[in-house]
């Protein structure tokens, strides 16, 4: 559905330059040097002092995102690629490459971008005061930066020049229209690349910039440092987005983009989004990534539609190779999202015929070989008619099961050839499964419920063989190569979980790598 929605708004080259553009952010780096002499400014509003190259952000961005090295948030996104990529099929080698085509240096290796002159060491900063980004990086070698750009010019590409406030800023054209243009003053090189129809030839980016007019963003980032719990945590790439309000990435966006008016019902779903702070760490054997979404009172809302869980889910879950939650109401999401649907000509209907609100599942052992396992799932329905109807179509079901009993609920335990004994739940309200003797009742216990978290997923891939991950991927229709297995099983554990927290939505990921 996003993805319909996205081509809405944005045609197809549209998409494609878009995704470009703010993929290659780091990449950008790579294209420029223009002429200035270094000074300093006096007036340089104080920034936090891990995240140098905030110096240069304007007085009211839309967003920022800053490392205290280029290094750090290199590796950063490489690991999230690599996370993201076991789903998307792609990873950071083959971007890099993608990238390095069109660039002619991969910006995703500190190596490649050492040598053409950029301190990896050195603090780095992206942000816009608009939409189009800029770029902040050191510089570390400024004839090897020159000597890069001198071969560009060399393969064709032509530039022209302005000067703001002493500093010539450079443009040149790169593809389909998109326009990068540069700076180099106090040892610190600027890079702004934007679209067509964002393009600023006039270096207006550039002044807001060079000279701040203010540090209101402040406000943003010490948000988002008090939101996600940041504050004595060791630095990393971390950042903001200004969603709503006048000045937001929303209303930014719709102002520049004559073809999503008829989306502006859709849109007005982002009314209650304030801001969203971003955090990323990352070393050799771990990453994290954490992200908060400014709601307001619409947090009370969101809590209202969370889901319970059995009390004795968490239990059996804990340690299992994969663990699924999905604690929100989907008949509530669906509501919130109604005006999106009947853009898109949808209804959501199958979720009328399946009643199926939300759930949670614990693998804990799988063979498909041999048909055998262990596992429970738990699901929260409006109606029982889907799920009963499955049932009805076992052969021989009455024969082959005997009434049980789970706690409070009354249930059956059937066993089916050749595969395994099923015991069960199926009422209008509750679905249970479990294969293994006495998991679903450990997980009903009592009949209580409990918190959860939102959303959850929990997965430890050595804990499974190969060809089981091969298995269940292709099951999931996702990537299910050798290649892709293989990166999965390169991680020890990962764990995913959102929440409601104060008035933001929070995003909490981690990973540990074998």
């Amino acid at each position: 559905m996003f993805n319909a929605l996205v081509r809405r708004v944005i045609p197809a080259r549209g998409v494609a330059r878009g995704v470009a553009l703010w993929v290659a952010l780091w990449a950008m780096l790579a294209l420029g040097c223009g002429g200035g002499r270094a000074r300093s400014h006096p007036d340089t509003p104080a920034v936090p002092a891990a995240y140098p190259a905030t110096r240069w952000v304007p007085a009211a961005p839309t967003y920022v995102l800053a490392a205290p090295s280029l290094r750090g948030s290199q590796r950063s996104v490489l690991a999230v690629l690599d996370v993201v990529g076991i789903v998307a099929g792609l990873d950071g080698a083959a971007v890099g490459t993608a990238l390095a085509r069109l660039l002619a240096v991969d910006p995703l290796r500190p190596d490649a971008l050492a040598a053409i002159g950029i301190d990896v060491e050195a603090g780095f900063a992206v942000f816009s005061d608009d939409l189009a980004p800029t770029a902040v990086v050191r510089i570390d070698a400024p004839d090897l930066l020159q000597a890069f750009v001198d071969g560009a010019r060399a393969r064709g590409l032509v530039t022209h020049a302005v000067v703001r406030e002493g500093v010539e800023v450079v443009s040149a054209t790169l593809a389909d229209d998109l326009t990068i243009s540069w700076a180099v003053d106090d040892g610190w090189l600027w890079v702004h690349v934007a679209p067509a129809p964002l393009a600023d030839d006039a270096g207006a980016w550039f002044t807001a910039s060079h000279r701040p007019r203010g540090a209101r963003w402040l406000d943003a980032w010490a948000w988002g440092t008090q939101a996600l719990g940041t504050a004595s945590a060791p630095p990393g790439l971390r950042g903001f987005i200004s969603v709503g309000g006048p000045g937001g990435l929303v209303a930014r966006a719709l102002g520049r983009a004559p073809a999503a008016r008829d989306l502006r019902a859709c849109t007005q779903l982002l009314a209650p989004v304030g801001r969203v702070a971003v955090a990323l760490t990352s070393d050799e054997a771990t990453v994290g990534a954490q992200v908060a979404i400014e709601i307001g009172p619409a947090a009370a809302a969101v809590d209202a539609a969370a889901l319970a869980v059995p009390e004795g889910f968490a239990t059996a879950a804990a340690g299992a190779p994969l663990v699924a939650q999905w604690n929100l109401d989907a008949f509530a999401i669906r509501a919130w999202l109604a005006p999106c649907l009947r853009v898109l000509g949808e209804d959501g209907g199958e979720l009328d015929r399946r009643g199926i609100r939300g759930g949670r599942a614990a693998l804990q052992a799988l063979d498909p070989d041999d048909r055998s396992g262990r596992g429970v799932v738990a699901l929260d329905l409006v109606h029982g008619r889907y799920l009963r109807g499955l049932l009805d179509d076992i052969p021989m079901r009455s024969l082959l099961e005997r009434k049980r009993a789970f706690g409070p609920h009354r249930g059956a335990a059937l066993a089916v050839p050749m595969v395994a004994t099923v015991e069960y739940v199926l009422t209008e309200g509750i679905a249970l499964a479990g294969v293994g003797e006495g998991l679903l009742g450990a997980v009903v216990g009592d009949g209580a419920l409990v918190r959860g978290p939102l959303l959850a997923l929990d997965v430890a891939p050595p804990a499974l063989s190969a060809s089981t991950w091969r298995f269940l991927l292709d099951a999931a229709g996702l990537p299910a190569d050798d290649r892709m297995t293989a990166r999965l099983l390169r991680w020890r554990e990962g764990h995913v979980a959102v929440t409601v927290e104060g008035s933001a939505l929070v995003l909490r990921a981690s990973g540990i790598r074998r």
